[in-house]
């Protein structure tokens, strides 16, 4: 048993026959910021913990030296680590937790406990008047797993209904919110048409005169004289508009002259 930087290394075994066994790396853990998961005096903190190691088989270990309260993995050491490390792990999803070394956090109920089990000789994940493994393997492990992807028709049920309780009270808290034209958590406001500011009335007549301003809108916005071709004609048919009006004035002109009434001079 030797110390590096802190930490307590201690072997891992999972069966009393195992001769050359893992080392592991434990500590109290202590961080400045304060973490309700793992509270200052009553957390013990392990590093290279190896992936066939579970929160089951180190929580009947560690219970000989006071109740555990709950384990918990992360990948590496950190505040959000343990977050990311359980999401998106429930009952009735497919995904695994993954299979690579991790560290722990064995949340202990009692101080004292912690103090105890920092003074383990090592970490022996068997019983010590059985010799049998905490750990499973083999046929055994292969029945667990394939037991846990049977669903259980009672619980599978009562987590549908506290999920649609739980949809009802927030559709009734937003159609209350609607009412009183009261903001959601988004910022948005429900228009109903109840109240004061409850929009226009959906009549065909209604829909027919907004969508004529609509289209005049989109007309409008039409750019005219926008490509070559277009300003060519423009011209061709300005040219054309001032021959016809030159024509015309020269016909009044020649009407003015014929009463006599045209004296330029």
């Amino acid at each position: 048993m030797t110390e590096i930087e802190g930490y307590k290394v201690i072997p891992l075994r999972v069966s009393a026959e195992s001769e050359h066994c893992h080392s592991v790396f434990m500590k109290e853990h202590f961080i400045r910021l304060i973490d309700p998961n793992k509270p200052k005096g009553r957390t013990l903190f392990i590093l290279n913990i190896p992936p066939y190691v579970t929160t089951q088989s180190l929580e009947k270990f560690f219970q000989q030296y006071g109740p555990v309260e709950f384990v918990l993995f992360a990948e590496k050491p950190g505040r959000d680590e343990t977050e990311k490390w359980h999401e998106n792990l429930t009952e009735f999803s497919n995904v695994k937790p993954p299979f690579k070394f991790k560290v722990a956090y064995v949340v202990f109920k009692k101080s004292a406990s912690l103090g105890r089990a920092l003074e383990a000789s090592a970490i022996n994940l068997f019983s010590d008047t059985t010799n049998e493994s905490f750990i499973e393997s083999g046929m055994q492990l292969w029945h667990t797993q394939y037991q846990e992807t049977i669903l259980d028709i009672e619980k599978t049920q009562k987590h549908i209904d506290e999920y649609m309780a739980a949809y009802d009270e927030r559709e009734r808290l937003a159609l209350e919110a609607a009412k009183n034209s009261a903001a959601d958590a988004d910022g948005w406001i429900t228009v109903g048409k109840q109240g004061r500011d409850s929009g226009f009335e959906q009549k065909e007549s209604v829909l027919n005169k907004l969508e004529q301003k609509i289209e005049k809108g989109k007309k409008k916005k039409e750019l005219t004289n926008f490509y070559t071709f277009q300003i060519r004609e423009s011209k061709m048919k300005n040219i054309l508009e001032l021959r016809k009006k030159f024509e015309e004035d020269k016909k009044k002109i020649e009407m003015i002259k014929q009463t006599r009434r045209f004296k330029p001079f």
